[in-house]
């Protein structure tokens, strides 16, 4: 997947939708294209859901397969008033923008509970979750959970100097009892 990140609101805009096409004339066929917009910038005058709503559409006309919602980010250090945080905060504006551009989406922002981020993609409230200070903090992150979900426990995704020996480790563990 191609990801191209853009600032594209009133307070700090850029072209997107004509740029949009030209990136996905440089991506090849069969590589998937995704575009991240603010789906609101929490300030006013800014961009608002039903904006980013157009121009995702405008971007899915122009090739672009996917939008990474996301939202804030150019109000500068302070927290927007009607900005409430809490894990998946954002899921929302993603699930707005799947339905009113009908398009895939990818949701971000306070996401590090599995069952969240997996009950956030089968309910369809989007096709992906981006993970990234979470994936800072736990770089095996999707490893460990692949087996908290049931995925099984193999070690086999992780890289091979370390699989093997937790895959030995595990063994001996239940051998010994002790798990």
């Amino acid at each position: 997947m191609v990801f191209w990140c853009t600032s594209f609101s009133p307070p700090s805009p850029t072209c997107a939708t004509t740029n949009g096409g030209q990136r996905r004339k440089a991506v090849p066929d069969g590589i998937p294209l995704s575009f991240r917009l603010s789906a609101t910038d929490w300030v006013e005058g800014g961009v608002e859901v039903e904006d980013t709503i157009e121009t995702a559409k405008a971007l899915k006309e122009a090739g672009v397969d996917m939008i990474d919602c996301s939202t804030g980010g150019i109000g500068g250090r302070e927290r927007p008033q009607r900005m409430k945080l809490g894990q998946g905060f954002q899921v929302p504006f993603a699930d707005q923008v799947k339905r009113g551009a009908d398009m895939q989406t990818m949701t971000v922002g306070f996401l590090w509970d599995p069952k969240v981020c997996e009950d956030i993609v089968s309910s369809g409230q989007a096709d992906m979750v981006a993970l990234a200070r979470e994936l800072l903090l736990d770089p095996n992150w999707p490893n460990r959970v692949s087996a908290e979900l049931g995925a099984g426990c193999s070690h086999s995704l992780w890289p091979p100097e370390a699989g093997w020996w937790l895959m030995k480790r595990e063994r001996l563990c239940e051998k010994l009892g002790l798990r």
